[in-house]
């Protein structure tokens, strides 16, 4: 038995990925994942703030995790306008 008899991939070059993807959907995608990830991070930041007793490090990781969120959602903010 051959090797590419056994791996049988899909053949996606006879799919239409544009009905799927386009500018639109993926701008809702976006908006979609940016409400449950500020529902998720508000959620984590009280749980910081209730259990942290406001140290350092939990200013520090804070804002660690507000700049890095911020940076990659520009980024894919900027990929989509140049998609």
């Amino acid at each position: 038995m051959d090797v590419s008899q056994i791996l049988i991939t899909p053949d996606f070059s006879k799919i239409n990925f544009s009905v799927f993807v386009s500018k639109p959907i993926l701008y809702l995608l976006l908006a979609l994942f940016f409400i449950v990830y500020a529902i998720l991070a508000s959620i984590l930041f009280f749980h910081w703030r209730a259990y942290g007793m406001r140290s350092k490090s939990i200013l520090i990781a804070e804002t660690l995790f507000l700049f890095v969120s911020l940076i990659l959602f520009v980024t894919a903010g900027v990929t989509l306008t140049y998609f």
